[in-house]
């Protein structure tokens, strides 16, 4: 095999990696990074949290450092399903995640918690929240 065939071969080779790692990566990307409409959907869902007595009892017995909104449109069968959206409080114990109760939204409920950054870590922002 000739030299030059032999570095087309690598850069045709590199070339396709390349355009496949960036497909893949944009697909993850867009799997769980709210578009728009989600914006505006997690918005209202969050502020259906923010009055949700579940939200409220958690508030009153520990600290809460953020509140982050998510979409998850991977390996689901229904991409458009509310199912995808979650609006997670995250705390000084665990972070907790609510999600809609049913397919119209009526109402949000905790469905489940998970680690909070917060129990090894202090706050990003110099925040003083203890006054």
């Amino acid at each position: 095999m000739k030299k030059s065939t032999l570095i087309l071969s690598l850069l045709l080779f590199a070339s396709i990696v390349t355009i496949l790692y960036l497909a893949v990566d944009r697909y993850n990307y867009r799997s769980y990074s709210p578009n728009l409409e989600d914006q505006v959907i997690l918005g209202e869902m969050t502020m259906m949290v923010l009055g949700n007595k579940q939200y409220q009892d958690i508030a009153s017995k520990e600290t809460v450092y953020a509140i982050k909104q998510g979409v998850n449109r991977f390996n689901v069968g229904d991409p458009a399903s509310m199912a995808n959206y979650e609006v997670n409080v995250v705390t000084n114990k665990q972070t907790y995640i609510f999600t809609c109760e049913d397919r119209a939204c009526t109402d949000v409920s905790n469905g489940g918690w998970t680690y909070s950054r917060y129990l090894e870590n202090g706050p990003v922002l110099p925040l003083d929240l203890d006054e």
